[in-house]
């Protein structure tokens, strides 16, 4: 009796324990793969969070609005310079003041025309011919020594043409007393006529006369011992005026008038190392000089036609066009 209650009461029990050690595992099951799936699902979350953040571009680079300091840095970091930007600096850098050459001024109220002419005019001294030729004049009176007594009685009248081997002048001068008592390069100090020529004013406009510039003077002579003669004189690099190396080849004519003298000349191109085209402009200034102390030392006046004319400055002169 004593056995059999003891036993059933012990066979109860082990069932219970049984029981809920099935339980306790079941339990411990069910909670790892509750958080092995709360694992998963947090991986999951971090890799695709990982992922959009990458796709994301980066926000754009904002400048500062600030002006950038012009100042150069003794510590500033050199930036390598290529071959082609150091040309394209060089080339676009502005070249010194002291080579460039000032662009002459367009021809303007003191441009002379010369007209080329089929047939070379006789050089005979009689200015046949010369009528439908337009007529400029010397007005202004540019020079005058002490001993000049104020009397104005000099004038010119001037006609120009032109061919392929000399520049052909003719002039009409009217003076009230005719002297000349020079010869060679002292004619200028009598009544003569007296030409200036730059012929590079493209390629050396400036204040001071070179080798390409000339000046040419025309003597009537005296009509009586004295035959009419040219002297050539010609620009130094030094800005000089000095007679012109060899001789010259200018032919002339002159002849009295009642009221002064009349003066064709040809002068050659070669004289003027110069080849002519039409369309080619000049500088060119036409003087005529008078003197009428006979025996005085020389040079009275001169008249131009240019207002201020200077002897050996040709920005001073006019232009001679040809067409």
């Amino acid at each position: 009796m004593g056995f059999q209650g003891d036993h059933r009461p012990a066979a109860a029990s082990g069932g219970q324990g049984r029981q809920r050690s099935w339980l306790f595992w079941l339990g411990l099951g069910a909670g790892a793969l509750i958080i092995i799936a709360m694992c998963l699902f947090g991986a999951y979350f971090i890799v695709q969070r990982f992922q959009n953040r990458v796709s994301v571009p980066p926000p754009p680079l904002i400048l500062p609005t600030s002006p950038v300091s012009t100042q150069t840095s003794s510590q500033a970091i050199a930036t390598p310079v290529t071959a082609a930007a150091t040309a394209t600096v060089r080339a676009e850098a502005p070249l010194p003041e002291a080579t460039s050459t000032p662009a002459p001024p367009p021809s303007g109220a003191n441009n002379v025309l010369a007209d080329r002419v089929s047939s070379a005019p006789a050089i005979d001294g009689r200015l046949d011919g010369w009528e439908p030729v337009a007529v400029f004049d010397s007005r202004y009176l540019v020079y005058r020594a002490d001993s000049w007594d104020g009397t104005e009685d000099v004038s010119v009248l001037w006609r120009l043409s032109w061919d392929e081997d000399n520049l052909y002048v003719a002039a009409e001068v009217i003076d009230d007393r005719h002297v000349q008592n020079y010869v060679g390069n002292q004619i200028f100090r009598g009544d003569s006529l007296e030409l200036q020529f730059d012929t590079d004013r493209e390629g050396d406009y400036g204040s001071a006369v070179s080798p390409d510039d000339f000046q040419i003077i025309l003597s009537p002579g005296d009509f009586a011992d004295a035959a009419p003669s040219a002297f050539r004189f010609q620009g130094t690099d030094q800005g000089l005026i000095r007679d012109a190396a060899g001789s010259h080849h200018i032919t002339l004519a002159a002849a009295v008038t009642s009221i002064g003298y009349t003066l064709e000349a040809a002068i050659p191109w070669a004289d003027l190392n110069l080849q002519p085209a039409s369309g080619l402009v000049l500088g060119a200034a036409f003087n005529v000089n008078d003197n009428d102390t006979p025996g005085s030392a020389g040079q009275e006046t001169m008249k131009s036609n240019v207002p201020d004319r200077r002897l050996a400055d040709p920005t001073s002169w006019g232009t001679l066009q040809l067409r």
